[in-house]
């Protein structure tokens, strides 16, 4: 798994933990309710060619205008299927900040909730939403500045 691979040569501390596929936060809160919920979303300027993913809490509502002054784009919209496979050779529900990992995820500013960076434990789908990695938040931003074109953590 590329994936595992990366985090080990990066050093970070992880675990892998399996379970029945989820495609809602909902979902992965009932397997993995004892984690920080967190969605993440592929945002792309209406009339223009910015790429923004957002990763915040999973169970509260995205601000998309707060998130645009952020990462200082024009408004911004739900990135559309093809453009998520385009952009992160993933498909819809299995967007997740591993998918910066994907050589295709060129020039995608990352918007970040600050809490996450906080959190001991935090999980993300390796691009597979049958699967959930483990790791601290704080390994999570880093894994954030180390591939978003420019990485914005703020309150959200």
């Amino acid at each position: 798994m590329e994936i595992i691979e990366y985090l080990k040569k990066q050093g970070i501390t992880h675990h892998l933990i399996e379970h029945k596929r989820v495609f809602t936060v909902e979902e992965s809160t009932a397997e993995l309710g004892h984690l920080f919920p967190i969605k993440n979303l592929l945002l792309k300027e209406e009339k223009g060619d910015t790429f923004v993913l957002v990763v915040m809490k999973g169970d509260e509502r995205l601000d998309t205008k707060k998130v645009a002054l952020a990462s200082d784009s024009k408004k911004l919209q739900f990135a559309k299927p093809d453009a998520l496979l385009d952009k992160l050779g993933v498909t819809p529900g299995s967007v997740s900040l591993f998918s910066l990992i994907s050589p295709r995820a060129v020039g995608i500013i990352l918007v970040m909730d600050s809490r996450i960076a906080l959190q001991k434990e935090v999980g993300f789908h390796p691009n597979d939403n049958s699967k959930t990695i483990v790791l601290s938040g704080s390994d999570a931003v880093k894994i954030g500045k180390e591939l978003a074109s420019k990485v914005v953590v703020i309150d959200l």
